[in-house]
């Protein structure tokens, strides 16, 4: 369900990266398409893993009784950064690999974002 509602608008986010990205020198391109690509793919994970815990938002007590068939009352707070929503404190609703995907993502965005910067700057020839 979420694939069908987030879909659309990634397809559009990429389009316009690419329509807007044109007036970039070619050097440039490049690197600023990863980067925004790396970005928006960063947040898709951040925004899945903050659909499993909005999807069961109601009651956090009565979810893990009925999906883990565990509840212990002192974990179930939310906490966005990083994502967790725990039933106890071993088990989150959260996907595990979400945290550590997002790190990564944004870790390798910087990289070509400095670089497409790098380029941009025109140097001086002396």
């Amino acid at each position: 369900m979420s694939l069908v509602l987030t879909a659309p608008a990634v397809i559009l986010i990429i389009v316009a990266m690419r329509h807007r990205s044109r007036r970039l020198s070619s050097a440039v391109r490049p690197w600023a398409l990863t980067a925004g690509s790396l970005l928006l793919a960063a947040g898709e994970v951040y925004l899945i893993g903050l659909m499993h815990m909005v999807v069961f938002w109601a009651d956090t007590r009565d979810v893990c009784i009925s999906r883990y068939q565990n509840w212990n009352g002192e974990y179930g707070r939310a906490g966005y950064w990083p994502l967790e929503r725990k039933c106890t404190a071993y088990i989150d609703m959260v996907p595990a690999y979400v945290n550590p995907l997002v790190v990564i993502l944004l870790g390798a965005a910087l990289p070509a974002a400095l670089v497409a910067i790098g380029r941009a700057i025109p140097r001086s020839r002396s």
